[in-house]
């Protein structure tokens, strides 16, 4: 598993900048720039609790990666060390920081 900093903190997954998803995934399968990617489990809203079945986060996420031309894309998995998703542009998306072209 993946280190994972999530700074959407308007999504419903999000507690304390940890997802509580046991995994995501990283979507633009033709992006170039980390702007043309985004999480694919990003959900707005808060309903007053994190939502997972396996306990409270702990910063360690699943992360598959459907960004094919990054250099972490390794056999549909991220290979990075740690994943930081950001804020896109203040555009209620979100973007993989991480992403780094081939």
């Amino acid at each position: 598993m993946t280190q994972l900093d999530c700074n959407a903190t308007e999504c419903r997954y999000n507690k304390e900048k940890m997802c509580c998803r046991t995994g995501i995934t990283v979507e633009g399968n033709s992006a170039r720039k980390y702007e043309e990617t985004y999480c694919g489990n990003f959900e707005v809203g808060k309903d007053g609790g994190c939502i997972n079945a396996v306990g409270e986060p702990d910063g360690r996420t699943e992360i598959t990666c459907d960004a094919c031309t990054c250099m972490y894309n390794k056999g549909m998995k991220c290979s990075a060390g740690s994943v930081d998703i950001v804020n896109s542009n203040g555009t209620g998306q979100t973007a993989c920081a991480s992403f780094r072209a081939k």
